[in-house]
């Protein structure tokens, strides 16, 4: 199985706020040069940092000064002061590479993958070793499912600036053991942030060192193909089914019915139930999810044996959570079956699972079969594909069959005219936020499907978005989901829906 870092390695800007107006009276700008701000941005002062950047600029304008700038912002999560600098910068030194990669690294946060990869690609027409392109390029082709390219991207950065954080960590997390621990280390050692940040890099590094290399979610004996059987799971006395879920066996010793979430990566299970089938612990975790609530602590464990219908996984790791979205022993995301092209089919209660066509090893370009699919944003688990609310509103919603609504984030929110107030608690594994708005009969269009009469709520997206780094519009629950046969091809990126079974 390939291992997904998004979730141990998230959450990688930190939650202070940073209006350029306020930069100048900040002390740190005294006196400021460049290299005295870019410590203060190694540093993890990036208040500080964008206080002497701002300053320099206000003395004598220069791209590295406006680059350091950007960076900070992004760093403060302060997207709107970042993308007003960036015009700003691009009207100042419309020629340089540096300005337009961090405009690129502003419509990557923003959601706009289209206009950061045009960015991107003119910094490199401009200067073709420019590292901040490279790198954001690499991020760029990540996202898009074009791994070996990332992966080349990311190296070429890196080489070009080995003093450059960002470069260092996006390195260091596709090296194999131990040099991924290696450069993790270093990162650690030399470049810091916010305590959570801190956290979450912590708890990856140390999962890594856990499992010191093993291959994990080892399928054996092979199975080319394979029908599983979904169950219905009801919310709750008479509110009917909110999602499906799967039998699975632990160490040949307990059974759990586990809630599908397209949303969720691997398997997640409570403390309890980790106990009774005699998980053992790897690492701790933190978990972080909707809205404000504080982080839950959990930790990764050890599982020898995992057995879904015909499908038997050997040397496991898997979440262990205080408590889960549903009452059950947890939930199964279906990246575990990321070898197969997946078919969920609700409409028939089944999910299939069949054989991906073959390509190139290091081919980045999906075969012919795939091109009926339509695109999607791969964050490791974690599917978002362009979504249109009614024709007006438009953004990047997550693939969550975990969610039972359908969710808009409050900004995208504001612009629908239907939207009531309402007030209902939206819950994950890691806490959960109050809706404020509702809105019905909402035509919701996504990858060449339309499903028209769905009931959009209102939800705070930040934290998913400052933990993914790019905006996060809203989430396809399952309440539009029931009833699609949804298709998930996650080596190509690609996902597709249809109306009825086949």
């Amino acid at each position: 199985m390939r291992f997904s870092f998004v979730m141990a390695c998230a959450s990688l800007l930190i939650t202070a706020f940073l209006r350029c107006s306020a930069l100048a009276q900040t002390p740190a700008a005294a006196g400021a040069d460049l290299p005295s701000a870019r410590l203060l941005f190694r540093q993890g002062d990036f208040r500080g940092a964008a206080a002497a950047f701002h300053k320099m600029i206000e003395r004598e304008p220069a791209p590295e000064s406006w680059g350091g700038l950007i960076q900070s912002l992004l760093k403060l999560d302060d997207v709107k002061s970042a993308e007003e600098s960036s015009r700003q910068a691009l009207e100042a030194f419309p020629q340089s590479a540096l300005t337009h990669a961090a405009r690129g690294d502003v419509e990557f946060r923003r959601g706009l993958m289209k206009e950061a990869a045009d960015q991107y690609q003119t910094a490199l027409k401009i200067d073709p070793a420019c590292a901040r392109a490279w790198l954001g390029q690499g991020k760029l082709d990540s996202v898009m499912a074009r791994r070996s390219r990332a992966k080349q991207s990311v190296a070429k950065a890196h080489e070009l600036d080995s003093q450059d954080g960002d470069a260092l960590y996006e390195w260091a997390i596709r090296q194999p053991y131990p040099a991924n621990v290696k450069g993790l280390e270093a990162h650690l050692d030399e470049f810091h942030s916010d305590a959570e940040t801190e956290g979450h890099e912590r708890d990856y590094l140390e999962l890594l060192k856990a499992l010191a290399g093993r291959e994990v979610w080892i399928l054996r004996p092979d199975v080319a193909h394979t029908e599983l059987k979904l169950e219905p799971m009801n919310a709750g006395p008479g509110l009917g089914t909110r999602g499906y879920g799967l039998h699975v066996v632990f160490n040949g010793r307990a059974w759990a019915t586990l809630l599908v979430d397209t949303g969720a990566s691997g398997v997640t299970i409570t403390r309890k139930f980790a106990e009774k089938i005699g998980a053992r612990k790897l690492s701790d975790q933190t978990l972080h999810g909707l809205g404000k609530e504080s982080a839950v602590h959990g930790y990764q464990a050890w599982v020898d044996k995992v057995v879904i219908g015909d499908l038997e996984f050997h040397d496991c790791f898997v979440h262990v959570a205080p408590q889960t979205v549903v009452d059950a022993d947890g939930l199964i995301g279906t990246d575990i079956f990321e070898k197969f092209l997946v078919t969920l089919d609700f409409s028939t209660r089944k999910l299939r699972l069949d054989p991906l066509s073959p390509r190139a090893a290091l081919a980045d370009d999906p075969p012919d079969e795939a091109q009926s699919l339509s695109p999607a944003i791969s964050f490791g688990h974690l599917l978002l594909v362009e979504a249109q609310a009614s024709g007006k509103t438009s953004g990047l919603f997550a693939l969550d069959s975990g969610s039972n609504v359908s969710t808009i984030s409050s900004d995208l929110g504001k612009g629908m005219s239907q939207m009531r107030p309402w007030n209902t608690a939206v819950r994950g594994v890691s806490g959960g936020a109050n809706s404020s708005y509702v809105a019905d009969n909402v035509t919701l269009e996504f990858a060449k499907t339309r499903r028209s009469s769905q009931r959009l709520i209102t939800v705070d997206l930040h934290s998913v978005s400052k933990d993914l780094g790019t905006e996060v519009s809203g989430q396809i629950g399952f309440s539009t989901l029931e009833g699609l046969r949804v298709v998930i091809d996650y080596r190509d990126g690609r996902v597709g829906f249809a109306e009825k079974s086949k």
